[in-house]
C-alpha cells in the first residue's frame, strides 16, 4: 500500500470539516455556550430579586448583591483578573456606604 491508499482507508473524524464547509459542531457548541450564559444570567437575576425582597430589613441589602455581581463578572470575564483590585473594592465599599446611610436614615425615621 502506498501513502494515498492508507489515507483513504481511515475515515476522517466527524468533527473534522473541509475548508470552506460549515462546521456544525462549532455551531452547536456556540449555541450551547450562549444558552448556558443566558441561563446563568437568568438564574442570577431570579436570585437577586428574591434576595432583594427578603433583604429589605437587612443591613447589607445593597452590599451583598454588589458582591455577587462583581463575582459573576469575574467568573464570566476572565480578562478582568488583570484589572486592579481597587475597582471591585471601590464598588463594594460604595455599596456598604449606601447600606449604612439607608440603615441610619431608617433608624432615624423609626425614632420620630
Amino acid at each position: 500500500m502506498n501513502g494515498t491508499q492508507a489515507a483513504t482507508l481511515d475515515p476522517a473524524p466527524r468533527s473534522w470539516t473541509l475548508p470552506g464547509d460549515t462546521d456544525i459542531f462549532a455551531i452547536y457548541g456556540l449555541v450551547t455556550l450562549v444558552l448556558v450564559g443566558f441561563l446563568l444570567i437568568y438564574l442570577y437575576a431570579v436570585f437577586d430579586r428574591y434576595a432583594g425582597r427578603k433583604g429589605r430589613e437587612s443591613l447589607f441589602r445593597t452590599t451583598i448583591p454588589t458582591m455577587l455581581t462583581v463575582g459573576l463578572a469575574y467568573d464570566m470575564l476572565p480578562p478582568l483578573e488583570g484589572v486592579s483590585n481597587l475597582l471591585p473594592l471601590s464598588l463594594i465599599l460604595a455599596a456598604a456606604a449606601r447600606d449604612i446611610v439607608l440603615w441610619t436614615t431608617s433608624n432615624r425615621e423609626d425614632a420620630k
